[in-house]
């Protein structure tokens, strides 16, 4: 009986882990500005600015100033809650390994800030 019942309550907390609603599902609705876009939303997006002509145009400019692209993983999409846009930044890095993020809005180049 002393082995059942941290058994029980053990089961339990487990139960309400898995069952309770997260924070992150909420975030909407807690009036937060932006909203991180995640999964295979954000890998749309990501693809669609990618196979862009304004993406590609930009990428070869930044090529012959010497930027480099990071890659798609570490491209970021965040969603403006209360308007509903949706911005995609786009990390380069020069050869001393400082940083520049270029933003688009709705595939186009919108403006870049040193990281």
């Amino acid at each position: 009986m002393k082995k059942l019942l941290p058994l029980l309550f053990g089961g339990l907390i487990a139960l309400t882990l898995f069952v309770s609603t997260g924070n992150t599902a909420k975030a909407a609705e807690c009036g937060c500005a932006v909203t991180p876009i995640l999964g295979a939303e954000r890998n749309k997006l990501v693809a669609d600015l990618i196979n862009s002509e304004e993406f590609k145009n930009i990428k070869k400019e930044l090529q012959k100033e010497e930027l480099s692209w990071s890659g798609a993983d570490t491209i970021e999409v965040i969603k403006f809650n209360i308007s509903g846009e949706i911005l995609i930044a786009v990390p380069f890095l020069d050869a001393n390994g400082s940083g520049f993020m270029y933003v688009f809005y709705n595939g186009k180049f919108v403006y870049y800030t040193p990281l």
